[in-house]
C-alpha cells in the first residue's frame, strides 16, 4: 500500500486540487504546493466557456485575438497528461514517478492561456501571474531546506569523532535509527559490513526476506558493533546510556538474537554535525552530548529472545486486524514487541502501528498523521462494544486529516 494512493474516488478526482494545498505528504513527502494542475483545469474550463459563448458573437471578433494562431499542441499535451494521471494513481501517485507530467504541467498551462480567445496584452499578463504566483509558493514552502538535516559542505560531510579502531579493523555494526546516518560508512575501515535494524524484518518470523536478515547476521565479519545517536536526557555523566534507555535497546536488540555485551561496553562518540543540526536552540551543554554511542554487541540464546515479545495482548490485536484487514493485515511485520508499560505491534506496509497499553487504552498511529487515535478501551474491543473507524485511518484528502 503506498502512502500517496488515494483511498476514495472522490480524493483521486480532486487529486489536481489536493496538490495546492500547502501540506506535506500529499504526492511527495515535503510540503510543495503545486497550483498549477488547479490552473489548468480552470483555464480548460475558462477556455470551453469562453469559445461556447464566441460561436454567438462574430467570428472575425474572435479571430483578431489571434488565439486560434499555431498548432493546437497543448490540447495533445493535456490528453497526454489526462491519461497519464490514471495509471500513476492506480499505481503509487508518488510525485517522483511522474516527473515527466510534473515537468509538463507547465507550459501546458502557458499554451492554455495562449489559446483564450482575449487579448494579447491579457494572455501574457495571465500567463506571467501564474509563473509569478507559483513562484511564490515554491519560496514559502522552502524545498531546498526540506531534508537538510545538515549542511554537507566540505568531506567528511557528517563529522563524528572516531576511535582509531573503527579506521583500522572491519567490523559488524547495525544501527536502529530510522535516519540510517549513512555518510558516517565512509569514515569507517571500508571492509565494514552494515544493517539498519529500524525496519528490517525480524528473523524466524514470516515477514517477507527475514532470513535475508538472519543470515547477514550470521555472516558477522569482526567485532559485532551498535552504532546509534545519543538519546537526549538519557546520558550519565560520562555520556553513556542510562539503565532506562540500555533496557530499551536491549529489548529492541534481542528479537534479532542480540544484546550489548557485559559489562556493557560503550563509547560516547562526538559529532560537531549532529550538534548543528536542529532549531538552532540547542544549549552549550546540549551541543557537548550530541553524537553516536559506540557499543559492543553480543549473540543471545533463542530464549532469551521472548522477553522482547509481546503475547499478552495477542486477542486485541488480532481482534482489530479482523475488523481493519487492509490497514492492519493479520500478524503485522511479526510479533507484538513488549513495551515498558503495554505491547506495538507493525504494519510496515500499511504504515500503521497498533499500542496496547496495560491501562487498557488503545491506539494506533497512522505514519502520516501526528498524533495517535484513540480507539478504545481493550476490554470493550474483545467484547464487541468498541470498534476501529477504519474508514478514517488514511486522510483522503489534506483539509481532512487528524492532525
Amino acid at each position: 500500500m503506498n502512502r500517496f494512493e488515494p483511498d476514495t474516488w472522490l480524493a483521486a478526482l480532486l487529486r489536481p486540487v489536493a496538490m495546492a494545498a500547502p501540506d506535506s505528504y500529499v504526492y511527495v513527502e515535503m510540503m510543495a504546493p503545486d497550483f498549477r494542475w488547479v490552473f489548468a483545469l480552470l483555464l480548460l474550463l475558462l477556455l470551453v466557456v469562453m469559445r461556447w459563448r464566441a460561436r454567438g458573437g462574430s467570428a472575425g471578433a474572435v479571430a483578431a485575438t489571434g488565439a486560434d494562431a499555431g498548432p493546437a499542441t497543448v490540447f495533445v499535451l493535456v490528453a497526454a497528461l489526462a491519461v497519464a494521471f490514471v495509471p500513476w494513481l492506480m499505481t503509487s501517485g508518488n510525485g517522483r514517478y511522474f516527473l515527466a507530467g510534473l515537468l509538463v504541467v507547465g507550459p501546458v498551462c502557458v499554451g492554455l492561456a495562449w489559446r483564450l480567445p482575449v487579448t494579447r496584452a491579457l494572455r501574457l499578463t495571465l500567463a506571467a501571474g501564474m509563473v509569478a504566483l507559483q513562484a511564490f509558493a515554491v519560496q514559502q514552502s522552502a524545498p531546498w531546506q526540506a531534508w537538510g538535516l545538515a549542511q554537507w559542505k566540505e568531506p567528511p560531510y557528517f563529522q563524528v569523532d572516531l576511535p582509531p579502531e573503527a579506521k583500522a579493523e572491519p567490523a559488524t555494526y547495525v544501527t536502529m535509527s530510522v535516519i540510517s546516518y549513512s555518510l558516517l560508512i565512509p569514515q569507517f575501515h571500508p571492509q565494514s559490513r552494515w544493517m539498519n535494524l529500524a525496519n528490517a524484518p525480524v528473523p524466524g518470523t514470516s515477514t517477507f526476506n527475514s532470513a535475508g536478515t538472519a543470515a547477514f547476521l550470521a555472516q558477522t565479519q569482526g567485532k559485532l558493533r551498535l552504532l546509534v545517536p545519543v538519546v537526549p536526557g538519557m546520558l550519565t555523566e560520562a555520556l553513556l546510556p542510562n539503565a532506562k534507555v540500555s533496557e530499551i535497546i536491549d529489548s529492541q536488540l534481542a528479537p534479532f538474537g542480540l544484546g550489548f555485551a557485559h559489562p556493557q561496553a560503550c563509547r560516547f562518540l562526538h559529532s560537531r554535525s549532529l550538534a548543528s543540526m536542529g532549531l538552532r536552540e540547542k544549549t552549550d551543554e546540549q551541543r557537548a552530548q550530541s553524537g553516536f554511542w559506540l557499543c559492543d554487541l553480543r549473540r543471545v540464546a533463542p530464549n532469551a529472545r521472548a522477553a522482547a515479545y509481546g503475547r499478552r495482548h495477542d486477542a486485541v490485536f488480532a481482534a482489530l486486524e479482523k475488523q481493519c484487514p487492509r490497514f492492519l493485515p493479520a500478524n503485522g511485520d511479526g510479533p507484538s514487541m513488549a513495551l515498558p508499560s503495554g505491547e506495538v505491534r507493525s504494519y510496515l506496509q500499511a504504515e500503521m502501528k497498533l499500542y496496547v497499553y496495560d491501562d487498557g487504552q488503545v491506539l494506533y498511529k497512522y505514519y502520516r498523521d501526528l498524533n495517535p487515535v484513540f480507539v478504545g478501551k481493550a476490554q470493550d474491543i474483545l467484547a464487541g462494544r468498541a470498534r476501529m473507524d477504519c474508514a478514517a485511518v488514511r486522510a483522503t484528502l489534506p483539509w481532512g486529516r487528524n492532525s
